[in-house]
């Protein structure tokens, strides 16, 4: 059975002197926009940043104003300005995607969070008894570590085998224009290979802000969104519309 881990974010000391922290604050609602925001935060760590309902079910406006315990009107007006701002990102599929989580994501295991708060329980006693004996000795706190450890190796029906070794992060090689024909014309689907090689050399292979993991999931994503009758449109890419909000934005001053 895998051990279970305890996962959360850090926020850095200037996180609410950002720059687009700052501009969504300053709104009309800006704090409950914010509120929000940190919302989208905690409930993407479970899934490195996706937000979704399950694998058929996007979220929808609806749906994260009662997950979230948000006024829909803040919800429908707060994600417009997230995407504009390039605080999210939200998938062809539907699916939201939190840039800053996997960033800010920090766990430990099991063991390690007993330990931690055993360490911290008895401490607390300690300094309550005697103020002098607030500063636990380091041998002492070995043994209550091992002797922890120990109690969890003899509960365990068997030695665990080591993990096995991760394997190595593929590196992105970008197809070609054959590679793309070859891919849909297989699987059946239909896209423009032309438009999609094109779009993807002009934004430097990017999906978002991030850089491109794995074309062949994009070409299925665009396919998805040509049967949902929407076709794929540089004009929904995210960059896109980070660009227009910054010429309106220069164009007021």
């Amino acid at each position: 059975m895998a051990e279970k881990k305890y996962y959360w974010i850090k926020l850095k000391r200037d996180f609410f002197k950002r720059h687009d922290i700052k501009i969504v604050e300053a709104m009309p609602n800006g704090k409950d926009y914010i509120l929000f925001y940190l919302k989208l935060l905690l409930e993407s760590i479970d899934h490195n940043g996706a937000l979704r309902f399950s694998d058929t079910i996007p979220y929808n406006e609806q749906m994260l104003a009662v997950i979230t315990g948000t006024n829909v009107d803040i919800v429908r007006s707060a994600m417009k300005v997230f995407i504009s701002l390039g605080m999210i990102d939200k998938l062809e599929d539907g699916t939201i995607y939190m840039l800053e989580t996997e960033r800010m994501m920090d766990g430990e295991s099991a063991s390690a969070h007993r330990v931690r708060e055993h360490r911290e329980k008895l401490k607390a006693l300690q300094c309550n008894t005697d103020v002098t004996k607030c500063n636990i000795d380091i041998e002492i706190e070995k043994d209550i570590e091992l002797e922890l450890e120990s109690e969890s190796t003899t509960s365990s029906p068997a030695p665990q085998e080591p993990p096995p070794p991760k394997p190595k992060t593929k590196r992105f090689v970008k197809p070609t224009l054959e590679e793309v024909k070859q891919y849909c014309g297989e699987n059946g689907y239909q896209i423009n290979c032309e438009r999609f090689i094109d779009y993807y050399e002009g934004n430097g292979w990017k999906v978002g802000k991030n850089p491109m993991k794995d074309w062949r999931a994009t070409v299925r994503n665009w396919a998805r969104s040509d049967n949902d009758g929407h076709k794929s449109d540089p004009s929904y890419d995210t960059a896109e519309i980070e660009r227009r909000t910054y010429e309106k934005y220069k164009n007021l001053h």
